[in-house]
């Protein structure tokens, strides 16, 4: 299929002219699947979000922060928060949910990563975890940024951090987690 989208492409454009490069580094079997099951990502942490986000509001759940924040008299940070963090708490279990099912998919379908071997298998888990902390302290930060601070909509906030975090972790997959082996 990808094969064929760049048949197509390659017909509009020449592969020689400029745009028919970016064509050629962009439009890779790794980068379109990396791309389609990001989105599937994207769309599994929205989905946890959401659900959990409306389970904390239907039970009255201010979340963990102002609980925090309560009990060590910070009257004046909990006005801050004046509506809660219950948002950063369904953020926190969108993300796990996210990181799990990306982790998978990612090693079967978009790296190719077969090896089911503990050494081999751990050591990518433990690193895609790893580097998945550091895309979550900057999604959490901007999270907190765009809707505390600014006081944006949760659920845009959330889109437009998404893609932020896509692009930093196949960053981070591609140069540091599912490295080819080579083969000689």
């Amino acid at each position: 299929m990808i094969d064929k989208i760049r048949e197509l492409l390659f017909k509009l454009f020449k592969k020689e002219s400029f745009i028919g490069k970016i064509i050629d580094k962009l439009f890779t079997k790794e980068i379109i699947s990396y791309i389609f099951f990001g989105v599937l990502t994207t769309a599994v942490n929205l989905l946890t979000f959401y659900l959990f986000k409306k389970l904390f509001i239907s039970i009255g759940w201010e979340g963990i922060l102002n609980t925090l924040l309560s009990s060590a008299g910070w009257e004046k940070a909990l006005d801050f928060l004046s509506d809660g963090s219950d948002y950063l708490d369904a953020n926190t279990i969108a993300w796990v949910v996210g990181v799990l099912f990306a982790f998978f998919t990612n090693k079967l379908f978009v790296f190719e990563s077969k090896s089911w071997r503990p050494s081999v298998a751990g050591k990518e888990f433990i690193a895609f975890v790893g580097a998945r902390i550091l895309s979550f302290v900057a999604e959490s930060v901007l999270m907190f940024l765009m809707v505390t601070v600014l006081s944006w909509n949760e659920l845009i906030a959330k889109i437009i951090v998404g893609i932020v975090v896509i692009v930093m972790n196949y960053v981070f997959s591609k140069l540091f987690i599912f490295k080819k082996e080579k083969t000689e």
